[in-house]
C-alpha cells in the first residue's frame, strides 16, 4: 500500500513539474495562459526577420504578440502570420498591421495603425499588411542622391580632364615652350633699350641741362616783363571787343527782323488767312489739293501710257476709225460727223442715268443699306449674266458684278471722293458711251444721287 502510494506521489510532482515547465516556457515566450486572446491572420510578401511571439503594439503598448509564421509555398511562397490580440481591444475595419523595427538592434515587432471606420473587424479576420523600410532601405534612398551626384561629378572630372590633356599636347607644349622663349626675348630687349637709354642720358646730360636752362631764362623772362604783356592782351582784349560788338549788334538787328517777319506769318497762318492759313487750319481745303493732285498724276499717267484714249474717234460716215494725234487734223465734214456722235452718245448716256434714277427714287429708305459707301462708275446693265471674259467688256480686268433686282450690272474705277467722279466717268465713257456714276453700298447700287445724300448725313 505504502509503495502505491509513492508512486501517486511521483506522479504527481512530476505533473507539477511538467506544468511549471510548460507554464515557464509559455511565460518566457509572453504567452499567457490566463488571458483569452482573439486571433487574427495577415499576409506578408517579407517579414524582415519577425519571430513567433514578436511583440504586437498599439501606440507603443503591447495589446498581443506573433503566434504563428507560416510560409506558403502554393501562393507565391507568401508568409502568413497569426497575431494573437487581447480579445478586449476591437479592432477597427481597414486597419492596418505594420512591421516596424522596435531597437536600434533591429528587433522587428507588428504596429497597428487603426483605420477611421466604425465598424469592427471579427477574430480570425484578415488585416492589412504593410512593412517598413529598413535601415539599410532608408540609408540606400539617402545615399542615392550623393551617389548620383558623385557619378556626375566623375563624368566632368573626366570630361574635364579629357580637354586637358587633349588641350596639353606635344603642339601646345611646343607653343608654350616658344611663347616663354618670346617673352624672354622681349625681356632682354627691353633691358637692353633701358641700357641704352640710360647711356644716351649720360651722354647728352650737358645738352639737357643747357636746355633746361634756356627755358629757365625764357620764363624768367616773361615774368619781368609781364606789365607789358598784359598791357598788349588788354589791347588785343579790346580791340576784338569791338569787333564782336559791331557785327554782333548787325546780326541780332537781322535776326530780330527775321523773327518778326516769321511771326507774322504764323500769326496770319494762325488766323487761316492765305493759302498757307488754309492749308493747315482747313482739311477740306487741304483734302481738295491732295485729291487735284491725285487725279492730276492719274490722268498724267493715262494720258502717257493709253494715248488713243483721248483722241479715239469713230467716223461712222464710213464705217471706219480713226485715230489721230491731233483733232485740228480731221477734215470739217468728219469734225461735224464726230460732233453729231458725240451729241448723241451724251444723251443717251443722259437718258440712261434719268431711268436709273427713276428706278432707284422709287425706295426713299437709307436706313437699310448697311456696309461701306462707295461711288463707281456703270458701264453695262443686262438681264442675262455677261461673261467677265467678253468683248463687251472691252478687257477691263477689274470689272465687278452686282444683281440688283432682275438686272446684272457691271461697274468699274471704285473710288470713295465724289470729286473723282467726274474723271471717273469721262474716262469710261471713251469706251462706254452711256456709262454713268452710281452709289455701292455694301452690295447694293444706289442712285448717285442718294450716295451723296448718305455721305452729307454720315
Amino acid at each position: 500500500m505504502k509503495k502505491k502510494w509513492k508512486y501517486i506521489l511521483y506522479s504527481f510532482i512530476a505533473i507539477v513539474i511538467l506544468a511549471v515547465a510548460y507554464w515557464g516556457f509559455n511565460f518566457l515566450k509572453g504567452i499567457s495562459l490566463f488571458n483569452s486572446v482573439n486571433s487574427y491572420y495577415v499576409y506578408y510578401d517579407r517579414i524582415e526577420g519577425l519571430n513567433e511571439s514578436s511583440h504586437v503594439t498599439v501606440n507603443g503598448y503591447k495589446v498581443g504578440q506573433v503566434g504563428e509564421i507560416k510560409l506558403l509555398p502554393q501562393d507565391n511562397y507568401k508568409l502568413l502570420v497569426r497575431i494573437d490580440i487581447d480579445k478586449n481591444l476591437a479592432i477597427p475595419d481597414s486597419s492596418i498591421a505594420r512591421i516596424y523595427s522596435m531597437d536600434l538592434m533591429g528587433t522587428k515587432g507588428i504596429e497597428l495603425k487603426f483605420g477611421n471606420q466604425t465598424s469592427y473587424i471579427k477574430p480570425n479576420d484578415f488585416l492589412i499588411g504593410e512593412v517598413e523600410q529598413s535601415l539599410k532601405d532608408e540609408v540606400s534612398m539617402q545615399m542615392l542622391p550623393v551617389k548620383q551626384q558623385a557619378e556626375n561629378l566623375m563624368e566632368e572630372l573626366t570630361h574635364a580632364i579629357a580637354i586637358i590633356t587633349y588641350i596639353f599636347n606635344e603642339n601646345t607644349r611646343a607653343n608654350l615652350e616658344k611663347s616663354f622663349e618670346s617673352i624672354k626675348n622681349t625681356l632682354t630687349y627691353i633691358e637692353s633699350s633701358a641700357i641704352s637709354m640710360d647711356g644716351l642720358l649720360k651722354e647728352e646730360s650737358s645738352k639737357i641741362a643747357k636746355t633746361i636752362y634756356n627755358l629757365e631764362f625764357i620764363t624768367t623772362t616773361l615774368k619781368n616783363n609781364s606789365a607789358n604783356l598784359e598791357n598788349i592782351f588788354k589791347n588785343l582784349s579790346s580791340f576784338s571787343d569791338t569787333l564782336v560788338a559791331i557785327d554782333l549788334s548787325k546780326t541780332i538787328a537781322q535776326a530780330n527782323a527775321a523773327v518778326e517777319n516769321f511771326n507774322q506769318i504764323l500769326d496770319k497762318a494762325n488766323r487761316g488767312e492765305g493759302s498757307l492759313g488754309k492749308l493747315l487750319n482747313d482739311d477740306n481745303f487741304a483734302k481738295q489739293i491732295e485729291d487735284a493732285a491725285n487725279n492730276l498724276k492719274s490722268l498724267l499717267f493715262d494720258i502717257q501710257y493709253n494715248p488713243k484714249k483721248y483722241v479715239n474717234f469713230s467716223l461712222m460716215n464710213i464705217g471706219r476709225t480713226v485715230n489721230v494725234a491731233d483733232p485740228s487734223e480731221l477734215s470739217k465734214r468728219d469734225k461735224k460727223v464726230l460732233e453729231k456722235q458725240i451729241k448723241k452718245n451724251e444723251k443717251e448716256a443722259q437718258k440712261n442715268y434719268e431711268k436709273e434714277q427713276k428706278r432707284e427714287n422709287k425706295s426713299d429708305d437709307l436706313s437699310k443699306y448697311q456696309g461701306k459707301l462707295v461711288f463707281m462708275i456703270q458701264i453695262r446693265s443686262a438681264v442675262d449674266k455677261i461673261d467677265l471674259s467678253s468683248s463687251e467688256l472691252k478687257g477691263y480686268t477689274d470689272v465687278v458684278e452686282i444683281k440688283s433686282g432682275s438686272y446684272y450690272k457691271y461697274l468699274i474705277f471704285p473710288h470713295e471722293s465724289p470729286s473723282q467722279t467726274d474723271y471717273y466717268t469721262n474716262l469710261a465713257k471713251e469706251d462706254f458711251s452711256d456709262a454713268f456714276p452710281v452709289a455701292l453700298i455694301g452690295d447694293n447700287v444706289i442712285s448717285y444721287a442718294k450716295g451723296l445724300t448718305v455721305m452729307a448725313g454720315e
